[in-house]
């Protein structure tokens, strides 16, 4: 976000400054020129481009509004954002799709899902797209450390998107990670929602020439991506 430069993770946790706010802290990593963005001010813009999405649109399919998201400048190829975005498209969808929940829940679920750090499926070993969906599910069923039924549901949800992910072995990969917690989530809906969602959308990949964790023919969406007459995807073909 400052100088274009790739990211390198630390071992260990250190304090740095934000290159935006000047604000000190713990980082788990930075550019190869040092700049350290938090997780605010990298996600700032984007946040608010969820919320209203999320909170206007009519749109039923999951995949398609992932899309539409996603295809807004606001929103970069990896980041913290994905972990937003995931409980306000969920809970959208399950609002269009005949479920009973208010315009403040989807919000709600944004913001909770907002305040999932970058970096937690390394770190904490739990991919911010999985608890982003336990998060929608905690909020449509109004859970709380104290109602055991709802608490159990929304984690049993989170622990099946989890699996799904868990299946493929690679880097970071946010637009994989978002569309299998979102295909998942369509597949779980009628019988752990009650709400038959649908996740038809195509999504053809367009970034496995920037994403240099790309995992190519081991990748769900590989046979999706753009097909373009690319030199580059002459070396492509083979691996």
């Amino acid at each position: 976000m400052i100088c274009g430069t790739d990211l390198h993770y630390f071992t260990d946790s250190r304090e740095m400054v934000c290159s935006y706010c000047g604000r000190l802290f713990v980082a788990n990593g930075c550019c190869e020129q040092g700049h350290f963005v938090c997780d605010g001010c990298h996600g700032e813009n984007g946040i608010e481009v969820i919320k209203a999405i999320c909170s206007g649109t009519e749109e039923r399919d999951l995949i398609t509004l992932l899309e539409l998201i996603r295809s807004h400048p606001a929103i970069p190829m990896h980041g913290p954002e994905h972990h937003a975005m995931i409980p306000g498209i969920i809970l959208a969808c399950y609002r269009n799709s005949g479920g009973d929940i208010r315009e403040e829940a989807i919000l709600t679920g944004i913001s909770r899902g907002a305040d999932i750090p970058g970096g937690v499926c390394g770190f904490w070993g739990a991919c911010g797209a999985a608890i982003g969906s336990g998060i929608a599910v905690s909020t449509i069923f109004s859970a709380t450390p104290l109602t055991p039924s709802p608490r159990q549901t929304a984690q049993a949800f989170s622990a099946k998107i989890l699996k799904a992910i868990s299946e493929y072995r690679g880097g970071r990969c946010c637009q994989r990670e978002t569309w299998l917690a979102l295909s998942e989530t369509a597949r779980l809906s009628a019988e752990m929602l009650s709400v038959p969602m649908e996740a038809k959308g195509s999504l053809r990949c367009s970034q496995y020439m920037k994403n240099k964790e790309c995992i190519r023919k081991q990748c769900p969406l590989w046979a999706n991506r753009v097909r373009k007459l690319e030199p580059e995807l002459q070396f492509l073909s083979v691996r």
